[in-house]
């Protein structure tokens, strides 16, 4: 029976930031979500909250299985669905297009950081979904 690694130290700080960022992410894209006109980006953050909402339920079963506690991070309260509008449609797409870079930039290294094959496949993933929001963003 082979004995199964613990995670390093910096695969734990990734998944964690990971997970508030993620959680961020959610509460940004429901609201643009809410506002946006244009059906193009309107689609295009649609899928971008599922990927979020994807790599969520994978990081909290994997803290979960290796027994750690569940960060916070952000949730429903932390934003107000029915706010006015604050920015155009073509200044919502170019911050996920930002965004978009920023966590691949974290991604990438996060899956060079990592050791677990499993961890290493989840941020190969990541990387892929966020590769998929760039160009089409």
């Amino acid at each position: 029976m082979q004995k199964k690694n613990r995670l390093t130290s910096p695969e734990i700080a990734n998944l964690w930031r990971h997970y508030i960022r993620e959680t961020l992410s959610v509460c940004v894209n429901k609201y643009m979500l809410h506002t946006i006109q244009d059906p193009e980006i309107h689609s295009l953050f649609q899928t971008a909250l599922h990927y979020s909402l994807k790599h969520i339920d994978a990081l909290k079963a994997l803290f979960k299985k290796e027994k750690f506690p569940i960060p916070e991070g952000f949730t429903e309260e932390d934003v107000n669905l029915k706010a006015p509008p604050l920015f155009t449609d073509v200044l919502c797409l170019k911050s996920l297009y930002m965004m978009s870079t920023h966590g691949h930039n974290e991604m990438s290294l996060s899956f060079t950081t990592s050791l677990r094959p499993d961890i290493v496949d989840f941020y190969y993933q990541c990387n892929l979904d966020a590769m998929e929001i760039y160009k089409k963003s």
